[in-house]
């Protein structure tokens, strides 16, 4: 059901090996506690064979949740431990399936509870276009994701210049980026101004998170971003025609929303209570 569901949800984003400009953004809704981490964990493997290169995690808002992420991700994807130097560690999960080191995943964070991105370290990365795919497992956090979006645009990652912006972006990577818990510190709050005939105000500051991680995926000519959430009602009000000159769209997920179902085995409301029979 995992394998059937993760490839539903793979097929209504872009091919990463598609050439030119392409933003496809989604949204996933499950049940409370009920795989959504089984769920992305699998969309992440599938997307790293299909060509996806730069894959973010966006894990949470304390260390201990991007930690156990992070910790999950290492089974499920990276098949070793991460340690504080970066260095591939004991193998675990995955590699148990395939234990060629050649094809395993770089990982730009670790395990450990200060184990997020970090400015000084991601200095000795080296990215190219033929590279194994890069996991980053990071908070939602101004601090982090800024460190993040200044290394993006740094010299040796982004290999062009957007027209619209002036600023470096990345054109020969394709980027994924998994928002865990998409209806927290994601949308932005503020009230977007919009004219009589439906224009967005363009000088319109978004909140510091949703700003931050639009300007990351508007970093890239090629993204697909995916919420997961078990409570999609404040995503699917985000203004579908939000957008500003600096961080482009916004987060509304314009290209799909899907569902998935718990398993067998959860326990959740109507297990509890049953449903209302006919009257």
């Amino acid at each position: 059901a995992l394998d059937h569901s993760t490839d539903g949800i793979l097929e209504l984003l872009e091919d990463p090996r598609r050439p030119g400009s392409w933003d496809r953004r989604g949204l996933v809704v499950g049940h409370v506690q009920s795989g959504k981490t089984s769920s992305y964990s699998a969309l992440i493997c599938k997307a790293a064979d299909a060509g996806y290169k730069i894959i973010i995690v966006l894990a949470g808002m304390h260390n201990n949740l991007r930690s156990q992420t992070q910790i999950r991700l290492e089974e499920a994807f990276l098949g070793y431990e991460t340690s504080p130097n970066r260095e591939p560690g004991n193998p675990i999960g995955v590699f148990s399936e395939d234990s060629d080191p050649s094809i395993h995943p770089h990982c730009a964070t670790t395990r450990a509870e200060r184990g997020d991105f970090n400015a000084s370290v991601a200095r000795h990365f080296s990215i190219s276009p033929e590279e194994r795919p890069w996991l980053f497992v990071v908070k939602k956090n101004k601090s982090v994701l800024t460190k993040l979006l200044k290394w993006i645009r740094s010299p040796h990652v982004a290999d062009a210049t957007a027209p619209q912006t002036g600023l470096k972006i990345v054109s020969k990577l394709p980027l994924l980026v998994i928002d865990d818990e998409a209806d927290h510190a994601s949308v932005d709050t503020g009230e977007q101004v919009f004219d009589a005939d439906g224009n967005p105000d363009e000088n319109h500051q978004p909140k510091a998170i949703n700003s931050l991680i639009r300007q990351i995926l508007n970093s890239f000519s090629k993204s697909a971003y995916v919420g997961y959430t078990a409570t999609p009602f404040a995503n699917i009000f985000i203004h579908r025609s939000g957008e500003t000159k600096l961080e482009g769209p916004d987060l509304f997920p314009q290209s799909f929303i899907k569902n998935i179902s718990a398993p067998s085995n959860y326990v959740g409301p109507a297990r509890v209570f049953g449903l209302r029979g006919s009257e």
